[in-house]
């Protein structure tokens, strides 16, 4: 059955479709031009609105923008009739949204803030699926340093990494609203009382009504700086210094956990404004659902997997049933949910980490279970283990998690890896195949020393290292993907050093390669906040010379 309709809109580098706009729908209207031009060769213009008389020569045909409010904020649709294709939208970025789904229909590919591949076509053909869109997720953010850039993250219909619009504060936000530094030493019982004594650096005491005071007067200060903010996060700050005061921990027995007296808390602060919504963190000591206590109506919860391995999915795997069962209990409780999701291995951000075929199980596991936004932390710094095609698929299943992944992540690798691909992608299954069959086990602090004897043994870098030479010889003369390759084989590069397999010599040499494409790539953590790409090349050195 066809699901999909030709629509024509250029023959011989000529216009056969003249696009119209209407106020809301003039960017959008633009970057379709501009990029059908491109790709055809016809110069394509924006008229002003569909009322404006034909003029002579201009096509009949015409691809027109209409305002709808059935789609939410960032849904869409697409019909074709009588030789019209019409876009409908409700706001702004959703118009533009559209056209970048609709110029993918026609084959651009937005691999990297930098790497786009465009189709030239001076016949071109769009093959307009006729359908209404609205995605599951409202609220969509990968973590990658790329899709910090605004126009990168909408080609991908994504929030720009980072800038958490329409947030006030994002989260660990105590130490913003009731300060250590500014209160511990005149007021020590504002803070946790840990072991009999008040911590210097503890969260604060949420039973003291003067901390109360104190969180909602600058709370307000804050919302009336910036009143456009929906979304106020209260929450903890990054640390397990949590309050065990008499009055605290009754609230805790009380609900089975910490986030007894943080949500009672939260609650109150709420109340105070009830045209805000008041998010707080399920994160760390405070992950597990309260058995009585109850979020007010706005209040939201984001909740932070961090313990979860990630080489088998979450929905499935035993070792996951901790984190499967907090989200279970959240969603008894709460129909305001985000997801904090963790798609890196802080301790080693240039290492092998095979949780590819894992994205698209997760991700519908949390929409599955009523998660409306989704917020996958991944490396914040310049590159790390395949970020281009991980971003890439994140992006893709957080708009859609019904795609079928494995086909994205091909499309993808024959365009931005050329004939490297097929070598690319034996490595990737090579890669998943040894840790699934090892165990599956992958976790966000982990590196190559844990996984020596199961998926990176000597024996079986070498094949990746096989797999890998193959991929440069079959882009030897293609400069560009050629250094698309070596950077992506950094990892096992990184992998072989820090295990140190091979010979002293071999060893300098894969050394020197690494340091020569990660600075050329611009690299420069090999650790979260640590270890830079000088400080790993000069420690190697040291470990090559004993």
């Amino acid at each position: 059955m066809k699901t999909t309709v030709d629509f024509q809109v250029s023959r011989n580098a000529k216009p056969l479709a003249r696009i119209i706009a209407i106020p809301e729908s003039v960017r959008a209207a633009e970057i379709l031009a501009t990029n059908l031009t491109e790709i055809t060769g016809a110069a394509f213009s924006v008229a002003g609105g569909p009322d404006n008389p034909t003029q002579a020569g201009l096509p009949e045909n015409q691809i027109v923008f209409e305002k709808t409010d059935s789609f939410g904020r960032d849904g869409f649709a697409f019909l074709v009739s009588d030789g019209q294709l019409t876009i409908r939208a409700g706001t702004e970025q959703a118009f533009v949204y559209a056209v970048y789904d609709l110029l993918e229909q026609a084959g651009c590919r937005f691999y990297t803030r930098t790497e786009t591949d465009l189709p030239a076509d001076p016949d071109l053909v769009l093959q307009v699926r006729p359908q209404a869109y609205q995605p599951k997720l409202q609220y969509r953010e990968v973590y990658y340093q790329g899709f910090v850039d605004r126009t990168f993250a909408e080609k991908h219909k994504m929030a720009p990494s980072s800038q958490h619009e329409g947030w006030g504060f994002w989260c660990h936000s105590f130490q913003t609203l009731i300060p250590n530094q500014d209160y511990f030493w005149n007021h020590p019982e504002y803070f946790a009382l840990i072991d009999g004594e008040r911590h210097p650096k503890g969260e604060p005491c949420l039973s003291n009504p003067e901390v109360f005071a104190i969180v909602r007067d600058n709370l307000r200060r804050h919302i009336e700086e910036r009143p456009d903010c929906l979304y106020w996060s209260v929450s903890q700050n990054d640390d397990d210094l949590y309050c065990r005061c008499p009055d605290c921990a009754r609230q805790d027995a009380l609900d089975g956990g910490p986030m007894g007296s943080l949500l009672t808390f939260v609650n109150k602060i709420a109340a105070e404004f009830p045209d805000k919504i008041i998010s707080t963190l399920a994160y760390w000591y405070s992950r597990k659902a309260p058995r009585v206590t109850r979020p007010a109506p706005n209040v939201h919860i984001m909740l932070c997997n961090i313990e979860a391995l990630r080489g088998l999915p979450i929905a499935t795997d035993p070792r996951n049933e901790g984190t499967r069962q907090e989200l279970l209990d959240w969603e008894k409780i709460c129909g305001n949910i985000s997801l904090w999701d963790y798609c890196i291995q802080f301790a080693n951000l240039v290492s092998p980490f095979p949780n590819l075929r894992v994205l698209g199980p997760n991700i519908r596991f949390f929409v599955d279970h009523h998660v409306t936004m989704l917020f996958s932390q991944a490396n914040r710094e310049i590159g790390g283990e395949f970020s281009a095609l991980r971003g890439y698929l994140l992006a893709k299943l957080m708009w859609n998690p019904d795609i079928d992944e494995r086909a994205v992540m091909e499309d993808f690798c024959r365009g931005y890896y050329g004939a490297a691909a097929e070598s690319i992608l034996m490595y990737i299954d090579s890669l998943h195949d040894a840790m699934e069959a090892t165990g599956g086990q992958t976790g966000i602090f982990e590196g190559p020393k844990v996984h020596r004897d199961t998926w990176l043994t000597e024996e079986r870098m070498a094949g990746y290292r096989q797999l890998f030479d193959q991929a440069e010889q079959a882009v030897a003369a293609d400069p560009v993907r050629l250094f698309r390759v070596q950077v992506d084989r950094l990892p096992i590069r990184y992998a072989a050093l820090v295990l140190q397999y091979g010979s002293v010599a071999d060893r300098l040499d894969q050394l020197r390669q690494f340091a020569a494409i990660a600075r050329k790539s611009g690299l420069q953590k090999v650790e979260e906040w640590k270890v830079t790409v000088d400080q790993f090349v000069t420690d190697s050195l040291a470990a090559l010379a004993e």
